[in-house]
């Protein structure tokens, strides 16, 4: 035997046990996380990079766990005519698994963002990547367990696939189901089509404020979460007020703190808890832990921060303010 038929049958049998697509799979993630981090974000090729990671990525780790195996029964190119809701079959068509694998992303999506609301976690790049990680993880090692479970000739092969006939394999079956199949492979690439031309074309300078109302965990975090719905006249409770600077020129934001009694939404007594200014660098936070102490009471009383960018006007309100967070809280009387 050869040198070159042994090396041939040794790669033969190392891509017969290696799933080649999750391998392929976990080096992408780990490009696309560098990439994502160290901020291409903003290009066009962020953008295709970050979203294949996001609404592509996580569903096909997925369903190769679910199908470790290969279409027996519905090969198109065994005289099979398509999708039988009656017909005994192990996996999923090559079609099907990229549309899965689109449509489970976006389903994966919003269940990861309630998951880390949940546990106190903001929603943050890395907290993002973080969620890709654990899922592509989960369903690499799954499905590469699974996928040497079965027999190598019921075993899914992305590289038989490959070997197939492009198009007419790919859009084989009854009409119905090419209909399908086209009308999907259209809508995928007139979405990312769409916001990729709008990314390269000219952008509008984002400029705005950000602010949000937190408050510190056990852990010594802020989140956005356990606020403090009850309280006591002369008693001090300990909140955090983050303000970001997304203009194009720092400036000075000013936080100013009120206690407010509302009926139908007109303001009928408010107190000044605490006003501070800051001097605040472009894409630059301020953190601003302090404490109010309420001085009135009363029952759903509004707990109202102003926060102001540059000089204060003379009336501090929801006009003049550039960003307005409100608490809700019961005040006890001394």
């Amino acid at each position: 035997m050869s040198v070159t038929e042994t090396a041939r049958r040794l790669a033969a049998s190392t891509l017969d046990v290696v799933p080649i697509d999750l391998v392929a799979l976990l080096v992408y993630v780990v490009f696309a996380s560098a990439a994502v981090t160290v901020g291409v974000g903003g290009t066009v090729v962020g953008f295709v990079v970050g979203s294949l990671l996001v609404f592509f990525v996580p569903g096909y780790a997925v369903i190769a766990a679910l199908f470790p195996r290969r279409p027996q029964n519905r090969d198109a190119g065994e005289g099979a005519i398509g999708l039988s809701l009656t017909a005994a079959h192990d996996g999923v068509l090559a079609r099907e698994r990229l549309a899965l694998s689109f449509g489970l992303s976006v389903t994966l999506i919003p269940l990861a963002a309630v998951t880390l609301g949940a546990l106190g976690i903001r929603l943050t790049t890395e907290s993002v990547l973080a969620s890709v990680w654990v899922v592509v993880v989960f369903g690499v090692v799954v499905g590469t367990a699974r996928r040497l479970a079965v027999p190598s000739h019921e075993r899914f092969d992305p590289l038989a696939v490959a070997r197939q006939t492009g198009t007419e394999r790919f859009f084989g079956g009854d009409a119905v189901t090419r209909a399908l199949t086209v009308c999907l492979c259209i809508a995928v690439v007139a979405a990312l089509g769409s916001l990729t031309v709008a990314l390269a074309g000219p952008t509008q300078s984002m400029s705005y404020t950000s602010a949000s109302l937190l408050t510190e965990s056990p852990s010594g975090e802020n989140v956005a979460g356990g606020y403090p719905t009850n309280g006591t006249v002369g008693e001090s409770t300990s909140l955090v007020v983050e303000v970001t600077n997304h203009h194009d020129s720092a400036a000075t934001y000013t936080v100013v703190a009120r206690l407010q009694r509302v009926d139908g939404g007109t303001v009928l007594a408010s107190e000044t808890l605490r006003r501070q200014s800051q001097r605040v660098a472009v894409n630059e936070t301020w953190t601003y832990d302090h404490t109010v102490t309420p001085t009135m009471a009363g029952q759903d009383l509004r707990l109202a921060y102003y926060v102001v960018r540059g000089p204060m006007p003379d009336t501090v309100d929801d006009g003049t303010a550039d960003k307005v967070l409100y608490l809700r809280i019961d005040v006890a009387p001394r």
